[in-house]
């Protein structure tokens, strides 16, 4: 990696960390948002006996300073009690199977992560409740975000955006992870806010960032995020939702996903979707052509056969939180210096079963579960805005947790911009639930929640 990105990475990082403690809690929040672009574990190696102090303070220090200056934090409501606590048993039993792991130092970093997705849930419900994220405010993350991006891709020679890859449009992150958080203010400002210029030009942004990313899995959830946009466009219009609605509105989303498609491979025929929509068009070809699916592939598949051949004690208990990196070392497809004891499975649902056992992997699917069926009932009893954004990312979210290490990332890109959703769903279903209803990007009224703690200096 460059001295030049090294530089530039380090110096914004520390210009932001000050901004975070002493702003508005507002824009305090909009800086934490900028600063989880800055993922710094990609100007060192993956080993696993050292710990980035950078790292340290945005997964740990950082979102612990925001729990303490965002208030008022309300109760959770009853309706949001056995999500929460699915999520709660699912920390502290990662935490808990550090004692039997083969990397501690690395199962304490996955409990970090764990712990900041706990902090950040609280954190955002609170900042939603009290009015602190605008459309302004994420339209300014959106426009920063890409400007970080394009310095990064386009100017320091792209060292995040791995050239083996072909050289992917992010920002000081991994491609992987920036395209999700795009998706994330995409669908926010798209389906929570109203729809005005700015916030519709914001949005449009976001999306061409994406497709600049190469994401081919987040891709696949941007398809279904417009189908959603699409329901939601005949329901502001006065129209009943039914089936025939549905399948003309997926039909004009699947419409213009082919018109995307059709851009991509005449303006971007370097672009990493063009491998995907070259199988999907392609008589004969295969998703194992499909550029690094052929050794996840291989990957998944050693993984089921090493799982299903243990016996019952393992099976239950797990092997301990971030010991996939043995598993990922028998392989071959990695080794001792470039393997990540977190981001070595790829699989968030075959890892928890491997590394956490039955109680961990029954955990995870009842909190998602739970989520998706709050998510339900929200939109059929009132057809909330903030429970169909949260739909719309349900889909990436599941794509992303299945062939990607989502978890490890609760604390960058990805799992904020999924944290944002889920939040603004919930502090939707907190204000239902105490018959306030408030709008996630309705203007604040004078003195009122962020604009109040603005005007105290706090």
């Amino acid at each position: 990696m460059s001295n030049e990105t090294i530089f530039v990475a380090q110096a914004a990082f520390w210009m932001l960390v000050p901004l975070l403690v002493f702003l508005p809690i507002r824009w305090s929040l909009v800086a934490y948002l900028l600063l989880v672009q800055f993922d710094l574990t990609g100007l060192s190696s993956y080993s696993a006996s050292s710990l980035g102090v950078e790292n340290a303070i945005r997964v740990v220090a950082v979102p612990t300073v925001l729990l303490f200056r965002v208030g008022p934090i309300r109760p959770f409501p009853p309706a949001f009690a056995r999500m929460r606590q699915f999520w709660l048993l699912f920390t502290a039993y990662a935490g808990f199977a550090v004692l039997w792991s083969p990397y501690r130092l690395s199962g304490l970093k996955m409990f970090g992560y764990l712990y900041a997705s706990c902090v950040l849930f609280v954190v955002f419900t609170a900042a939603w409740q009290n009015r602190c994220f605008t459309a302004k405010s994420l339209a300014v993350v959106v426009w920063f975000s890409l400007f970080f991006a394009l310095v990064q891709t386009y100017v320091l020679g792209n060292d995040f955006g791995d050239a083996v890859l072909g050289d992917r449009f992010t920002s000081f992150s991994g491609a992987q992870s920036f395209a999700p958080f795009l998706l994330s203010l995409f669908v926010l400002l798209l389906l929570c806010g109203s729809w005005k210029a700015s916030s519709l030009v914001s949005a449009a942004a976001a999306a061409v960032g994406l497709v600049l990313t190469g994401s081919r899995s987040v891709f696949l959830g941007f398809t279904w995020a417009l189908v959603i946009a699409g329901i939601l466009a005949a329901i502001r219009s006065g129209r009943r939702f039914s089936l025939s609605l549905l399948v003309k509105r997926a039909a004009f989303g699947g419409a213009a996903v082919v018109c995307i498609g059709l851009l991509v491979l005449n303006v971007l025929p370097d672009n990493r979707l063009n491998e995907m929509l070259a199988a999907v068009t392609t008589r004969n070809a295969s998703l194992e052509d499909v550029g690094t699916f052929g050794w996840r592939y291989l990957l998944y598949e050693k993984e089921f056969d090493e799982i299903a051949s243990r016996g019952f004690n393992r099976l239950f208990t797990g092997s301990g939180t971030s010991s996939g990196a043995d598993f990922a070392l028998e392989t071959s497809l990695y080794r001792e210096e470039n393997v990540d004891p977190n981001r070595a499975f790829h699989d968030e649902f075959l890892r928890s079963l491997y590394e956490w056992g039955l109680p961990g992997f029954l955990f995870l699917v009842l909190f998602l579960a739970e989520a998706v069926r709050i998510c339900l009932r929200m939109v059929r009893q009132d057809g909330s805005h903030e429970a169909l954004a949260f739909l719309a990312i349900c889909l990436p979210l599941l794509i992303s947790l299945t062939v990607e290490n989502t978890l490890a990332e609760a604390a960058g890109p990805a799992g904020v911009g999924y944290s944002l959703v889920l939040t603004c769903m919930v502090a939707a279903g907190c204000a239902r639930a105490d018959k306030k209803r408030s709008p996630a990007f309705n203007n604040c009224p004078p003195l009122s929640g962020c604009q109040e703690a603005a005007a105290t200096g706090s």
